[in-house]
């Protein structure tokens, strides 16, 4: 499945961040510490460098940001 974030209702956003929220909330506090600027975007582009095994895990062991 391909997301098009630029051409979605507002109520299927709130509805995909709801499904991630529930289902890895590790991802979801990635996310909105990047949304909340408590992630650069270098960091960003750090994580998506890395291999799949290590993007799990990173996402597993992290912790939201004060």
């Amino acid at each position: 499945m391909i997301l098009d974030l630029y051409n979605m209702t507002q109520a299927e956003f709130d509805e995909i961040m709801t499904e991630i929220k529930d289902r890895n909330p590790n991802l979801f506090q990635f996310i909105a510490d990047f949304v909340d600027r408590k992630v650069s975007t270098e960091e960003v582009e750090e994580f998506l460098k890395m291999e799949r095994t290590n993007q799990v895990d990173y996402i597993k062991n992290y912790k939201a940001r004060a």
